[in-house]
């Protein structure tokens, strides 16, 4: 959404300079619209770089936004094809920072390690479609 956002505010500056005279207003959108653009390419290098990762620790997971939570907060974990997702308690959908899929050469071990995860933990793996909120 931010990504969205600037590209339209990027857009309206740009159309602003082009048709402006000159004078400090067009230098000044200049330097503004440097800075977004540099925060553009700041947040798809990101999107496209950076490697989620979520752990699983005894009692607790670690999400991909680097929140915390605990086992007692985690109602089910849901396995659709490659995707997995912990559902959490009084949620119909699972949050996007809970839901991952493992690389296919460690599919095998990773998919042991969140059963291993569960049975620790009590909970139930359930195979079926789930959906994600963003």
């Amino acid at each position: 959404m931010n990504l969205i956002c600037m590209l339209v505010i990027e857009i309206l500056f740009l159309r602003n300079v082009i048709f402006d005279e000159n004078g400090i207003l067009k230098y000044t959108l200049i330097v503004i619209l440097t800075f977004i653009l540099g925060y553009i390419i700041f947040l798809i290098r990101r999107l496209l770089f950076s490697k989620p990762s979520i752990t699983l620790e005894s009692d607790h997971v670690i999400s991909t936004k680097h929140r915390r939570y605990d086992a007692s907060q985690i109602e089910c974990i849901y396995i659709n094809y490659r995707r997995i997702g912990f559902k959490l308690y009084g949620k119909r959908l699972v949050p996007m920072d809970l839901c991952f899929y493992f690389h296919r050469d460690q599919e095998i071990a990773g998919v042991e390690v969140v059963h291993e995860w569960a049975a620790r933990n009590d909970k139930e793996i359930k195979h079926k479609f789930f959906q994600t909120l963003a």
